[in-house]
């Protein structure tokens, strides 16, 4: 008896003080951004995990046996990392697109545009690779498109979204005739916005391309 009243009191106290919270955090348009982004990357990061484990399967001689073993002068651990980095390895490419597009789409505008925009924003701000060479090749390392640039994914991902969902509903966008398709219309009305967002992190990244050039 005593059990069942104390079980009432602590549903009563969960009901009255937590779960309000609890509705108020679950309805925060960032965090809803932040798990429908993430969540987007899901089947890759399933598809490449797969293919990490089958290329570094704890068993003895497994390691040598794909490092030796070649299709074409490739070997299969050479094949399989590459199916690991072109999958579980570019998740946070996919997160950066999939949290603008989340959040732009919960202020009714064009996802697709903000996901394309912080995309390419995060690209700006990632730091390339150069090569030794006496004209140097520039590369882009694998290295911040995984779980290590899955912070700065976040972070702008958001803002680049927040930005592009301000100019478009503040109504500063180019609008053309009518006679133009859609699909072009709406490339033009998200141009102001991503213009001025590649400017600003441009910007911010000055110190960063200085030291590179």
């Amino acid at each position: 008896m005593a059990n069942s009243k104390s079980s009432r009191g602590l549903n009563a106290f969960v009901n009255k003080h937590i779960m309000p919270v609890a509705a108020k955090i679950g309805s925060f348009k960032p965090l809803i951004a932040v798990r429908d982004g993430i969540a987007m990357a899901i089947p890759l990061i399933i598809v490449g995990s797969l293919f990490m484990i089958i290329n570094s399967f704890p068993v003895a001689g497994w390691s040598d046996w794909l490092s030796k073993t070649a299709v074409h002068g490739i070997s299969l651990a050479q094949i399989l990392a590459k199916i690991t980095n072109g999958s579980f390895g570019i998740m946070v490419l996919i997160a950066a697109f999939g949290i603008a597009w989340s959040y732009a789409n919960q202020y009714k505008t064009d996802g697709v545009s903000a996901g394309i925009v912080s995309a390419s924003v995060f690209f700006i701000l990632t730091p390339s690779i150069m090569s030794g060479d006496k004209v140097p090749v520039e590369g882009f390392p694998y290295t911040y498109l995984g779980s290590r640039g899955l912070f700065v994914a976040i972070i702008f991902g958001l803002l680049s979204a927040w930005i592009f969902q301000w100019f478009i509903n503040h109504n500063i966008q180019i609008k053309m005739p009518a006679t133009v398709p859609p699909a072009v219309a709406k490339s033009f009305s998200a141009y102001d916005c991503a213009n001025g967002k590649c400017d600003y992190h441009l910007l911010c990244n000055e110190p960063r391309l200085s030291s590179i050039m």
